[in-house]
């Protein structure tokens, strides 16, 4: 992918999308790209944070320490997802890792070239809080999946979330989760044959389908009807 091709995806992002080009080029234009081969770390937890990101094409997931069932894949992040911002702004050490499931380019924009833009556009601060806003309702979303007490029902949203819906939001689809079902399974907080069995479900439905090491959405809509009533019934 050329720099002005991966420009447009970020420009087009759900986040930058918001803000007028002129942010959008304030941004962009201060933006490196980078290339992330299948299964190569981006950086580790207690790495130090020089970065912010901006996924353009591919897929990474990112992985959390749990104190009991040791590292988790939290999320999954698709083309258009912007990361790494809390650490990178707050000057802190990484709480998690980044891996690609794919061959994956993101856009790096460094600290330093936040640091300089802030100090020459104030004004720029409430766009990077409007991101740490914006995937904090993501991290929620997260947190709220894991109280659904039905197995069906939390399966379902944790597709949801892991396929890119926010609260206002839901992705169009097709969407592919690059996770196995054991790798689903744990994330859930649930048994492998419990999802094996629901997955079987959502297949038979023709919502789901399921691949190697992933499961694609093939219905978004139908996929959140099922939560949405659920939550209504």
């Amino acid at each position: 992918m050329q720099l002005e091709e991966a420009v447009a995806v970020a420009r087009n992002s759900r986040w930058l999308s918001q803000h007028d080009r002129r942010v959008q080029h304030l941004i962009c234009s201060r933006m490196r790209l980078v290339n992330l081969p299948k299964n190569r770390t981006l950086f580790d937890i207690e790495d130090s944070a020089s970065e912010i990101y901006c996924i353009v094409s591919g897929c990474a997931v990112i992985t959390v320490p749990h104190p009991v069932q040791g590292m988790l894949h939290a999320h999954v992040m698709l083309a258009g997802r912007w990361f790494g911002e809390p650490a990178a702004l707050g000057k802190r050490p990484r709480i998690m890792s980044v891996v690609a499931r794919r061959p994956t380019e993101l856009l790096a924009l460094s600290q330093t070239a936040i640091i300089d833009l802030l100090k020459t556009e104030p004004s720029l601060n409430w766009v990077f809080f409007n991101l740490m806003a914006w995937n904090v309702e993501e991290y929620l979303l997260h947190a709220v999946d894991l109280m659904i007490v039905d197995p069906r029902i939390r399966l379902c949203s944790r597709l949801l979330t892991f396929g890119g819906r926010l609260l206002n939001y839901l992705p169009p689809g097709p969407v592919s989760i690059p996770l196995t079902q054991e790798e689903l399974a744990a994330a859930s907080n649930m048994s492998r044959s419990t999802v094996f069995h629901l997955l079987g479900e959502l297949v038979s439905l023709g919502i789901c389908e399921l691949g190697y090491r992933e499961v694609r959405i093939l219905d978004m809509a139908r996929l959140a009807t099922i939560v949405d009533e659920a939550s209504t019934g």
